[in-house]
């Protein structure tokens, strides 16, 4: 790379980097798999949430390199200002690494609902009954936490959605906390049907949204609510199209 700039103009090199802030923005992902909502397979990002962010970009005038990351180091890299923007996030999460900092949030982009899945004959059971619960490592069980805490509840935690949900339809945990959707669509990919395990209203669950956030571009955060705002229809077909 050095040895190419150095061959390109002078009068090239004034304009180049003003041309890349403006035009290309490095967007940072998680590196999982956690579809319908994202998936990166280690070359391409996709589902909703890519879909949403490629259409903004492509409406916009923007190019958009997507960075994946282990979900601490991504939000580390955001209030570092290592990528321009972090899809998804929320105020909420990583509270304390964000404090001091100046971190501008979208409008909800999709409403997420993480609780706990069981098999449908244990569906509106008491909350006592779930003494096994199984999560995915990286993620947090905020509304169990109390219980977890209190030797209430024994925490499994698996490498991937997969494993979780195997050991739920197997009846090894009694119940597995996840987004909905998402095990759902792990489901299906097993080759079950997507109601073998169904979400519990009446236990502890947590209702967020997803945003796009950045500590560096707020001026494109405002640009991204503007776009959502002026295409509702292009939002709900996408949902519509991953099953959201």
């Amino acid at each position: 790379m050095k040895t190419l700039l150095a061959t390109l103009g002078l009068a090239t090199l004034s304009w180049a980097p003003m041309a890349h802030s403006a035009e290309t923005l490095v967007v940072g992902v998680e590196n999982i798999e956690y579809l319908p909502h994202y998936h990166w397979d280690g070359d391409n990002y996709s589902g909703f949430g890519a879909d949403v962010l490629n259409r903004f970009a492509e409406d916009e005038g923007y190019t958009l390199t997507f960075r994946a990351l282990p979900i601490s180091r991504l939000m580390q890299a955001l209030v570092n200002g290592d990528v321009d923007l972090k899809y998804p996030d929320n105020s909420f999460w990583s509270a304390d690494l964000k404090e001091g900092k100046s971190v501008t949030y979208s409008e909800p982009v999709v409403e997420a609902i993480d609780g706990v899945m069981v098999l449908p004959e244990n569906l509106g059971q008491p909350v006592d009954t779930i003494k096994r619960l199984g999560t995915v490592l990286g993620f947090t069980a905020f509304a169990w936490m109390d219980r977890i805490e209190s030797g209430a509840v024994a925490l499994t935690e698996n490498s991937n959605f997969s494993g979780m949900v195997r050991q739920a339809l197997a009846g090894r945990i009694d119940g597995a906390y996840a987004n909905q959707d998402v095990v759902r669509r792990v489901l299906t990919d097993l080759g079950k049907d997507a109601d073998a395990l169904v979400f519990d209203e009446g236990l502890p669950h947590s209702v967020s949204n997803y945003h796009v956030s950045s500590a560096t571009h707020p001026d494109v955060v405002e640009k991204f609510d503007a776009w959502m705002a002026a295409n509702p229809d292009v939002i709900a077909a996408l949902k519509a199209k991953h099953g959201l």
